[in-house]
């Protein structure tokens, strides 16, 4: 108890930004490995993935007892049809995450995802700092968070690509709740792996961000379709085009990528990982969301081979 209690309240930020205050599938903490408990002022929203007993329960109400949140919910995750409960206050009809000076909407509901995903803070950063001038690719855009922070950092285009047409609106409503012009963003409501002839269209494209589900159905799978979208990049991207492959799984890591372009795109060359917004909290950074970028090299410097079909 007083290991969680001390954690949930060094994490508390002294400002008014939306951070996760618990992060128990990071496993540093033994017993806790299916909490995690997240502040987007005033709510508080404690994620179970896993049942827990009633003594573990209490232990994890008594840990947020001080936080000065208005309402506190409880998601149950581990159900088959995920149930958030109210502890505390309501379920905000209107509610927003902040992150430095960009906002995004989030629904608290019947939904087992609100909108919006904080362990990607670092890869907002990054692609703010990067995305001046550029042309922008946002292949599985869901909400359209990058694309917020692309257009903030001055990209002149953003094609943002999605299934689903809900969660394209709910990106057009983020770019309105930052004041951004939707006149060079565009929303294609697509099925990326059939659809690539009207996506390369705005192209090419200096910047490509690939961040799908680990699993989408049959519709999409990582490790049986991730390398036919690797395969593409060549005919899409403009010389030092940067690409941002992303991916949430436990169980393949940073090389799974590096493994890929390898073999795929070998024109396209490693830079660096950027790890998970919550890579301290966790025993292994490589387990949570991984950012591999990689940067393609100029026609100039390469002694070109035909990409593989």
């Amino acid at each position: 108890m007083n290991n969680l209690l001390s954690i949930v309240g060094g994490n508390l930020p002294a400002d008014d930004r939306s951070v996760r205050l618990f992060h128990g599938r990071g496993k540093k903490l033994p017993g806790f490995e299916h909490v995690t408990i997240d502040f987007y002022k005033p709510t508080l929203l404690i994620t179970l993935f896993k049942e827990v007993s009633p003594a573990l329960m209490d232990t994890i109400l008594q840990s947020v007892v001080e936080i000065p949140a208005e309402n506190i919910l409880i998601q149950k995750r581990f159900l088959s049809r995920p149930v958030l409960e109210v502890f505390k206050g309501s379920i905000p009809d209107f509610a927003v995450a902040i992150e430095g000076a960009l906002k995004f909407n989030l629904k608290f509901g019947e939904f087992q995802n609100i909108g919006f995903f904080l362990d990607m803070y670092l890869g907002r950063k990054w692609l703010e700092s990067m995305s001046a001038n550029k042309n922008i690719l946002n292949l599985f855009s869901y909400t359209c968070s990058l694309s917020v922070a692309a257009m903030k950092g001055g990209a002149s285009q953003v094609v943002n690509v999605d299934m689903s047409k809900a969660a394209l609106s709910a990106g057009a409503e983020n770019h309105r709740l930052n004041n951004i012009s939707l006149k060079n963003v565009k929303f294609f409501p697509y099925d990326v792996m059939n659809s690539w002839g009207r996506i390369a269209k705005p192209g090419p494209y200096d910047i490509v961000i690939i961040d799908p589900p680990t699993n989408q159905g049959d519709s999409f799978k990582v490790e049986r379709d991730y390398y036919k979208i690797v395969k593409r990049l060549w005919d899409m991207t403009t010389d030092d085009a940067l690409i941002m492959a992303c991916l949430n799984s436990p169980h393949l890591k940073s090389n799974f990528f590096i493994d890929l372009f390898s073999e795929y795109a070998p024109e396209f060359e490693f830079q660096k990982v950027i790890h998970s917004a919550f890579h301290s909290m966790e025993q292994d950074a490589e387990e949570g969301l991984k950012i591999v970028v990689f940067k393609r090299a100029t026609r100039a410097t390469l002694d070109i081979k035909t990409p593989k079909e």
